[in-house]
């Protein structure tokens, strides 16, 4: 069902009952700019007011919560079609922490109230469920610790005028110190790079990425993915102890026993040596926000974090060398592969499309103009994805290997392929929450002023209100390549909120300011006083000089 706000205001691309934007019949209408229409996409009908767009991006944030508050609070996550609840996520209440700094820069004081109200009375030394469960500190670090500490720089910050009692904001400092306190028993192993998974009650690591021979493993975004996050706490708190930890794990990988190519590494460490112990990888799950926090970190501090900067050229560098690929049906397009070892694979999956938001970070804070058009292809290829979709919705999956086409699971998708440069593999069609596209045309937004890219992200803000809008909130689509998405999901995931919101918002308000990425400075200058973790969580930087 379709949201009023939504409905009524761009009734004319028909909102409530018809075909993506890969589908819309081209006009004859006059271009407002050169990209507002292509091969299979038109642009021209949307609805141009970007106070609308942004009002609208607000109810459906507004809606999501309120089913959750309805039906879940204080659980993890709503089960919107059930009016049910799930705790994949400690039981703390995870998508209210994320969904804090999001309701903050949108202005929602009722929303920003109520959660901090709340945060107070969450243990963070024991999981809130029946029985102690597995915690992980990745997911709990990206969500919780991160989603407090955004809120206090917040609210301590450009909006201090929502006038939230200041107790309240310093509680969220300190709970993000209890947590880290909590937490911080995952990295007593030989090496200091942490276990990821752990019992708090007991302070004893899970076997679930341990070896055969008793090795306990841990891959690369899950010790690459903490140190933005934990430094942040100590530079807040003035106890180094926090970024210290995280930054003896780093190393590990800044410094590597081997890589593929240089800044490209295998992702599977050992705690016991720091070896790594595979030659897999790219951008992609399981090793993606690692590169990411390389040139976060550097515009979090260029002066303390000048390695982290030049470890993220080398893997830009090494990536358009070896890995961008040109699908052989639409050899306009560019993607980045995977490898193993030295041998690419022509897949990719939906994780990665936050690529290209990292490269135009990169080349701005680096001065690395270069980068920048590689960037931008980067994120055409996930607007590629997401409007061949029939359903509007990228995929999970993507694979442009002619070989693996041929296999007769996936001859049914030729057709697609010799159109889109993708097609899906393992029969894996479900999909519908990833919020890396978006990101990606935020920052391509941000970077080049460019209207199209407002425009593709507000095109999947229509297609996700139309197929994914079930009961109570939210929920994955079953087949992406389906006009209404072949059913629903089970769960609303929290980074809904963390995320996709905050993007789809921040890509359309015309409210501007310091929190923004890439913020105009002075003379024009674009510089980062705030810079986003995995889960859009901005901290502000302690940079001198913002980069």
């Amino acid at each position: 069902m379709c949201s009023p706000i939504l409905c009524i205001t761009v009734l004319i691309v028909l909102l409530c009952g018809t075909t993506s934007g890969a589908q819309h019949s081209p006009t004859n209408t006059t271009l407002a700019y050169p990209k507002q229409r292509g091969a299979a996409y038109d642009y021209t009908t949307l609805v141009r007011n970007q106070t609308t767009r942004a009002d609208g991006v607000v109810e459906m944030f507004r809606v999501a919560w309120s089913g959750y508050v309805t039906y879940a609070f204080p659980h993890d996550q709503l089960r919107p079609q059930s009016n049910n609840y799930t705790d994949p996520f400690n039981g703390w209440g995870v998508t209210a922490i994320d969904a804090l700094d999001t309701a903050i820069i949108m202005e929602q004081t009722d929303i920003v109230t109520f959660i901090l109200d709340y945060v107070p009375s969450i243990n963070f030394t024991r999981t809130n469920t029946p029985e102690p469960t597995v915690v992980s500190l990745f997911e709990t670090n990206i969500r919780y610790l991160g989603g407090m500490l955004s809120a206090y720089d917040l609210l301590k910050g450009p909006f201090a005028h929502l006038g939230v009692d200041e107790s309240k904001v310093d509680v969220l400092l300190a709970q993000s110190q209890s947590l880290a306190d909590a937490l911080k028993f995952a990295f007593d192993t030989p090496t200091g790079i942490p276990v990821n998974r752990i019992f708090l009650e007991n302070h004893t690591f899970s076997d679930i990425a341990q070896m055969a021979d008793g090795t306990q493993t841990a891959g690369l975004a899950e010790l690459g993915t903490l140190v933005l996050e934990w430094q942040r706490l100590s530079d807040l708190t003035g106890d180094p102890s926090y970024g210290n930890l995280a930054q003896k794990a780093e190393t590990y990988f800044l410094t590597p026993s081997i890589e593929v190519w240089p800044g490209l590494t295998g992702g599977n460490f050992s705690t016991q040596t720091g070896e790594i112990l595979d030659a897999y990888g790219g951008w992609t799950s399981g090793n993606d926000s690692a590169y990411e926090y390389l040139i976060k970190m550097y515009v979090y501090d260029p002066d303390r974090y000048a390695l982290y900067g030049d470890r993220f050229a080398q893997a830009v560098n090494s990536t358009i060398a070896h890995l961008l690929s040109h699908p052989s049906s639409r050899p306009d397009l560019t993607v980045a592969a995977v490898f193993a070892g030295t041998q690419t694979q022509n897949e990719s999956d939906s994780l990665s499309c936050f690529m290209g938001g990292s490269f135009i970070l990169g080349s701005s804070a680096l001065q690395r103009p270069e980068w920048l058009p590689v960037g931008l292809d980067l994120a055409e290829w996930c607007a590629n994805g997401y409007r061949y979709a029939a359903s509007g919705i990228g995929p999970t999956l993507y694979s442009w290997d002619t070989d693996e086409l041929a296999n007769p699971n996936n001859t049914n998708q030729t057709d697609l392929y010799s159109r889109a440069g993708w097609f899906i593999p393992l029969n894996y069609y479900a999909a519908g929450q990833a919020p890396e596209a978006v990101e990606s045309w935020y920052y391509a937004y941000q970077a080049t002023g460019d209207q199209y890219w407002r425009d593709v992200a507000w095109r999947y803000t229509l297609d996700l209100n139309r197929t994914q809008r079930v009961e109570s909130g939210f929920a994955a689509v079953l087949n992406v390549l389906e006009v209404e998405g072949g059913g629903n999901g089970v769960n609303m995931q929290s980074f809904l909120l963390a995320e996709v919101f905050k993007y789809m918002f921040l890509v359309q308000s015309e409210n501007k300011g310091e929190w923004d990425v890439l913020h105009g400075g002075e003379n024009g200058e674009k510089k980062n006083c705030f810079v986003y973790n995995t889960e859009a969580h901005p901290v502000r930087v302690a940079a001198k000089n913002p980069v």
